[in-house]
């Protein structure tokens, strides 16, 4: 069993960076709470691994954590260093959005097992584990709150097992795509992963708006409820939902609360909101007059939707997603329907309806399609470029 050592202090940390820094390779995970005990983001352990080691960083205990952890960034930043993820989408966010740290030469299990194309779904590393190496690792600490200290026995091995496997796993992986000829396939989607970049969602009430169809004379009560929401959630450093419920907004909006005699009954909120200027801001919400929610800038726009095409505009882009499902069949029936999928998903036909195969596809993805495109005679340029408007 390789040795563990949880790590409190800034030497200690600079240590292990330095130990690291000799590795061809580590592995990496992090354990953070987002919006589920506390307002936000917050990094709550980084597990590392080097094959010898197992590291247990703690931010929360460090006396400046953005200076005693940057010389572990340092070793993420190298691109002589490979770093292992499994499903590192999430992690490389919140490393961007907390620390403006880029990690680069990422390998990520998850997607090397996706692209084996043996299961259509995204699975977890205790699945994988199991499958894969035969072991059952127990991942009864998932849902612990990773910000309470101190951290249990419990939690400490159940966080080492998240980087302990990942090297003997994408060494298997590594060779069973070797095997079928797609290990520029995973290097491409690797690559990738270093591009990714967290952006801060201007409009984020929207994505709920559509899911409660809330229209367009509600989204202005809407959108300030929710705001609302988010300013006392972060006043009491609370998960949002914690103040009001996505539910209880939509209801708000069609049923305000329109004085505070209204608001001492109302249910489902919390106490913070119910009380002092945030009660009287609520109360004040449904008398006033707002503007409509202004449009999104033309070129943060999406595609537009089929029925404001008209015309020939509306005969090729229907023409175009014609030839793609054509192909993504053609794709299911020569390989499988996981790989139609993986080179066809319907996210990925409206993007090459839009935008062109030619922009859109990894050269392996572009690859495929036109193989199985002059194989089955068809014309693939017609989706190559993107969509005259």
């Amino acid at each position: 069993m390789p040795d563990i050592q949880f790590i409190t202090d800034a030497a200690a940390v600079a240590e292990a960076a330095r130990v690291l820094h000799q590795s061809p390779r580590i592995a990496l995970d992090l354990e953070f709470d987002d919006m589920r005990h506390r307002y936000g983001r917050h990094l709550a352990l980084i597990q590392v691994f080097d094959g010898h080691t197992v590291y247990l960083i703690d931010p929360l205990e460090l006396e400046n954590e953005a200076q005693d952890l940057e010389p572990l960034w340092g070793v993420l930043r190298d691109p002589a260093i490979t770093t292992v993820f499994h499903s590192c989408k999430s992690d490389i966010l919140l490393l961007d959005e907390l620390y403006g740290v880029h990690v680069r030469n990422i390998v990520d299990t998850s997607v090397q097992h996706t692209l084996l194309a043996e299961a259509d779904n995204n699975i977890s590393l205790g699945r994988l584990i199991q499958e894969e190496l035969g072991l059952e690792v127990d991942k009864g600490e998932q849902k612990s709150n990773w910000l309470k200290r101190p951290l249990t026995e419990a939690q400490k091995q159940y966080a080492a097992n998240d980087v302990l496997y990942l090297f003997e796993l994408t060494d298997r992986l590594s060779a069973k795509l070797a095997a079928l000829g797609r290990t520029a396939w995973a290097e491409q989607e690797n690559e990738a992963l270093e591009a990714v970049r967290y952006t801060r969602d201007e409009r984020p009430y929207m994505r709920l708006a559509g899911k409660y169809r809330i229209q367009s004379d509600e989204l202005p009560l809407f959108r300030d409820l929710f705001l609302l929401r988010d300013e006392v959630a972060r006043h009491i450093d609370r998960p949002s939902y914690m103040i009001a419920s996505n539910d209880r907004l939509a209801e708000l909006t069609r049923l305000p609360v329109t004085s505070t005699g209204h608001l001492r009954n109302a249910n489902g909120l919390h106490p913070e909101l119910k009380r002092g200027t945030f009660a009287d801001r609520l109360v004040a919400l449904s008398q006033e007059d707002r503007a409509p929610e202004p449009p999104l800038p033309a070129d943060r726009r999406g595609f537009p939707s089929r029925r404001r095409l008209s015309g020939a505009k509306a005969a090729e882009a229907d023409a175009r997603e014609a030839l793609l499902t054509t192909l993504k069949t053609n794709v299911a029936a020569d390989h499988s329907p996981i790989m139609a999928n993986l080179v066809l998903s319907n996210r990925l036909i409206t993007d090459i309806i839009e935008q062109g195969a030619d922009q859109v596809l990894r050269p392996w993805q572009h690859q495929l399609l036109a193989e199985t495109a002059q194989k089955h005679n068809l014309d693939f340029a017609r989706v190559a470029g993107p969509f005259e408007r």
